[in-house]
């Protein structure tokens, strides 16, 4: 009914929202939120019911996954909210909504802006301020927005103080507002400034905002002390005025630890020693002290580290953060920030296997972090060792590839963990919940350092790994038949253990020159000596990359390079810089780790991966391991295979060029081109491409050079000793094959004159070769029908003197030859008497070939039909002469053919 009522009238108002109130009860959201905002467009000016729309569109979205579907929500509450806009500039409900959505997008200088304008018509709502400062510490450079959210800080805590309240619109300024205002004042580094301001709110939050005088006291913290030992001291100070626990003992424990980071970077070192004796971490009620604001742990840790001789006490704090978060089930989480700190007072202490050991646990903690990574590159590169420097180059490159990333301009800025101490408000922290992540998602780092742990966990190591790979190798085993089989569960469990597996072979260092190992990390082609295309803006981080570059690139270059890969494939020593190549890898032997990699290209390119499996053939040939001429064969045909599975002609070629060029130039290989270009089910684009010709004929002239030389040479000899007698034929070494191909790519381009001329030349080398005739009677034939021929009737001569030769060739044996030969001769003819509009002569042809699929079939005519070259041409025959009595009005001989050749089944 109410598609009837809509269908006459898509303007009723009520039954867009009666509909939409269905699909809500169905469950469709989708269809439900589409009906409201086509009866909100239905109402234009209606701001209530707009808001309501985007509200509906936003319900839940929180708890969805990033993905289209939580994009499209978003972007409708956002076209709603813009609607309201439109009618109403001054909405705030619309334009907050508008900048919550947008900064759920990840576009948070454009949420900055709706804040801001929200902010122009009530400067007082609270929580619009913190919406300003929760985007302005998101953005990529906090920096240039800190001053805004300050500045909407500073007006709202003027007006509250003036007016002697703490209720705000919207709100109340509480401690955690102090706390976030602060941060401010450390992004943008004014220490003196922010000690002020957190003295000054501090106070006047806990009462006691009368004492101005301590204004008078920039350099001096007494005011916060636990006792009145100093405040008595200060003239205006009066003991009993206000309670004791308004002074040092009302100041929360993360607020002195940032005042004591503030007389810290102020070189104040009488005060921050007052207020660290205050910061216990071996106190016993320690945890408890701590337990509401574990982050101030690492702000102190990391003040004490930057006075370089404080590393003990440092890592007492951030051992005490430690303990926090295992005594608090989850609740609390161990960042990569804790850890990076814990490392860095390893290595000022002298421990560096320890501190290795944190640095990659912030690396596991947090993918993205960059300076875990610049500090394990320091530690490597100060190894006198090349596979320390090495590893130190690697680790770099990540940096610099993260830096990039993450400070790329153009792309959207995004909700990031914030970096640094952050303070919560004084309760219990909520459990942070963390994304499952994919098992089948591929880690962003591929290489995991390990080189100064002790040699037993290195053993255990290697061991669980070793253990691992034999539970792959046998659900290989197990799932193989089920997998050839067709199940798909089966074939999915062997991809992902085939895939372990091949990761696990590449991730190996000595299994791959070094440029190949980089580039199989993600590195791409800027390996040592070359420059780096990914710009730093990090000018240490930077320096520290070419530096290692300069180190590294005479050990990789050149002849140094070339020794190392000598020996591997010959397995002996090849100098100072050759690698030992063991027998097997994980308890496998390199010959089956082959078998996995062909196998699992396979794999991938049957599940539509062509590119994928590219990868993993790419893999197995750049390896040192499978150097031997065997294994290079077995690698690049089993690519071919997947390059013919892909239907790619473009690798098709390539792969042929190197059989052609390097692997056996010859009569087999020219015909290996052609064959896969033909099993190829693609147009012969790459066949005839520019290249491809350019190859084919540089193939030729280097035949030609070869063949002048050696006629040069017999020449001579012959001056020098007139007795001895040779072949001084020019065409002595020249291939029927490799003549006959280029002449084909020629004839694909219609350039038949210039295809000519090479088919020629093989004929005059094989003159009774049945293909050769056919090619040039037909190329004579193609060219009489082109509009630029001078002499058609001379050119239709030529060419089916060339096809009767052809012809004559092909049936020579008479009954004694396949049918198949037999019908391929008729066919031909008769085709090409149809292609110059012959019917009549071409009708005998196909009759010939439809009289010879009458014959009986003599013993074992059956099998040798089927063989290549012997195809069955019946139906292609009769489909021919059927179109010929049709084109006649033979309607009655169509149909006849039609019955007796054409019949499915018959």
């Amino acid at each position: 009914m109410l598609g009837e009522i809509i269908r006459i009238n898509s303007e009723t108002y009520n039954a867009w929202t009666l509909l939409s109130t269905i699909h809500e009860e169905l469950g469709d959201r989708e269809k439900a939120t589409m009906c409201l905002m086509t009866a909100a467009h239905l109402v234009p000016k209606n701001v209530p019911y707009w808001i309501s729309t985007a509200l509906y569109a936003l319900h839940g979205v929180e708890d969805m996954d990033d993905g289209p579907e939580k994009d499209t929500a978003l972007q409708r509450a956002i076209f709603c909210y813009s609607r309201v806009l439109e009618t109403d500039r001054s909405n705030i409900e619309a334009r907050t909504g508008k900048a919550d959505a947008l900064m759920m997008q990840g576009h948070a200088y454009m949420a900055l802006v709706q804040y801001q304008r929200a902010l122009e018509y009530r400067p007082l709502n609270i929580r619009t301020v913190r919406n300003i400062a929760d985007v302005a510490l998101d953005a990529k450079d906090p920096r240039k927005s800190c001053e805004i959210a300050k500045k909407a800080y500073r007006h709202v805590i003027d007006h509250l103080q003036a007016t002697g309240t703490f209720d705000a619109e919207e709100g109340r300024f509480e401690w955690s507002d102090l706390r976030i205002y602060l941060e401010f004042f450390t992004i943008l580094e004014q220490w003196q400034q922010g000690s002020q301001e957190l003295k000054e709110i501090s106070r006047w939050l806990l009462g006691r905002r009368p004492e101005k005088y301590w204004n008078e006291w920039a350099t001096d913290d007494r005011e916060w002390d636990l006792h009145d030992d100093r405040r008595i001291e200060v003239p205006e100070f009066e003991p009993a005025r206000y309670p004791q626990d308004s002074y040092g003992q009302g100041l929360p424990k993360d607020l002195r630890a940032k005042l004591f980071a503030y007389r810290r970077k102020l070189g104040h070192e009488y005060e921050a020693l007052m207020h660290l004796r205050l910061l216990d971490p071996a106190s016993e009620t320690a945890v408890d002290d701590f337990i509401d604001f574990p982050d101030c742990l690492k702000e102190i840790g990391t003040s004490l580290l930057e006075a370089g001789d404080k590393a003990n006490e440092a890592l007492l704090y951030f051992n005490l953060y430690r303990r926090i978060a295992a005594s608090s089930g989850g609740d609390i989480a161990v960042d990569a920030d804790v850890l990076v700190g814990q490392g860095l007072c390893h290595i000022a202490l002298g421990d560096k296997a320890a501190a290795e050991e944190c640095f990659i646990a912030a690396i596991e903690e947090d993918e993205d972090n960059i300076e875990a990574r610049v500090q394990l590159a320091n530690m490597y590169e100060g190894e006198q060792e090349q596979e320390g420097r090495e590893e130190a180059f690697l680790l770099v490159r990540e940096a610099m590839n993260l830096e990039a990333r993450q400070g790329g301009d153009g792309a959207p800025s995004k909700p990031r963990r914030r970096r640094g101490p952050l303070t919560g408000p004084r309760k219990p922290r909520a459990k942070r919940e963390k994304k499952p992540r994919d098992p089948n998602a591929p880690k962003k780092s591929k290489y995991v350092p390990r080189r100064l742990i002790n040699a037993e966990k290195r053993k255990q190591q290697d061991l669980e790994m070793t253990r691992e790979a034999a539970k792959n190798l046998q659900a290989l085993q197990e799932l193989k038949d089920r997998v050839v089989a067709g199940d798909e569960l089966a074939t999915t469990v062997w991809m992902k253990a085939a895939k372990d597996l091949v990761d696990d072979f590449r991730s190996y260092k000595r299994f791959y020159p070094w440029e190949k190992y980089i580039k199989y990390l993600g590195y791409g082609a800027n390996v040592p000596g070359g420059q780096s295309a990914v710009p730093s803006r990090n000018m240490k981080l930077a320096a520290m990359a070419e530096r290692l570059q300069q180190n590294l690139a005479p050990a990789e270059g050149g002849q140094g390079q070339q020794q190392e890969q000598d020996a591997a494939a010959a397995g002996a020593a090849a100098g100072p810089l050759a690698i030992k190549i063991p027998q097997e890898h994980r308890g496998i032997t390199f010959d089956k780790w082959l078998d996995i990699f062909l196998d699992y290209a396979f794999s991938l390119v049957r599940a539509g991966q062509h590119r994928e499996a590219y990868v993993v053939c790419h893999a197995a040939r750049d390896s040192v391991v499978w150097m031997s001429t065997e294994n290079t064969f077995l690698i690049h045909v089993a690519w071919a295979s997947c390059a013919v599975y892909a239907g790619d002609e473009e690798t098709c070629v390539a792969i042929a060029r190197y059989f052609m060029r390097d692997y056996m130039p010859g009569t087999d290989s020219y015909r290996m081109f052609t064959a896969m270009c033909r099993v190829c089910q693609t147009p012969v684009s790459w066949y005839t491409s520019g290249p491809a010709q350019k190859f084919i004929l540089r193939q030729i002239k280097t035949m030609d050079n070869i063949i002048v030389k050696g006629k040069e040479q017999q020449q001579q000899q012959q001056q020098q000793q007139p007795e001895q007698t040779g072949s001084t034929s020019s065409d002595i070494g020249l291939d029927v094959c490799l003549l006959t191909i280029y002449g084909h790519i020629l004839f694909s381009t219609t350039s038949y004159t210039y295809a000519l001329s090479y088919f020629a030349r093989a004929a005059s080398l094989d003159p009774h070769n049945c293909l050769i005739n056919l090619s040039i009677g037909l190329a004579y034939a193609h060219y009489a029908l082109k509009r630029q021929a001078t002499n058609r009737q001379y050119l239709l001569t030529q060419g089916f003197a060339f096809l009767f030769r052809y012809y004559d060739d092909r049936l020579r044996g008479g009954n004694n030859i396949s049918k198949g030969q037999r019908m391929e001769a008729h066919f031909n003819i008769a085709r090409a008497y149809s292609l110059v509009g012959l019917s009549n002569l071409a009708l005998e042809y196909y009759k010939k070939v439809l009289d010879v699929a009458d014959e009986e079939d003599p013993e074992g005519e059956e099998e040798e039909g089927k063989a290549v070259g012997n195809e069955d041409l019946t139906f292609e025959a009769a489909y021919n002469v059927r179109t010929i009595c049709f084109l006649l009005g033979d309607l009655l001989g169509a149909k006849a053919v039609t019955d007796r050749y054409m019949r499915l089944g018959g």
